[in-house]
């Protein structure tokens, strides 16, 4: 299992390549690209848990969105 360290780290290389993304193509092809990254995020997150918890992981996300909006 990782660390820490490692997912911080996962973290910060996905942050890396949405902001080249950002520089070189643009605000609205980043966020397509980041919706692609979470729906591919989601999908291995089913096969791996299955549906319930990728609901369960989802609505959270969409409650810390919408509390720091």
């Amino acid at each position: 299992m990782a660390g820490d360290s490692d997912h911080h780290e996962d973290v910060n290389v996905v942050i890396s390549l949405l902001e080249a993304v950002y520089c070189r193509d643009g605000a609205d092809v980043a966020v397509q690209t980041a919706k692609h990254m979470i729906a591919a995020a989601a999908a291995l997150l089913t096969c791996e848990q299955g549906p319930d918890e990728t609901r369960r992981i989802l609505r959270i996300v969409g409650e810390a969105q919408g509390k720091a909006s």
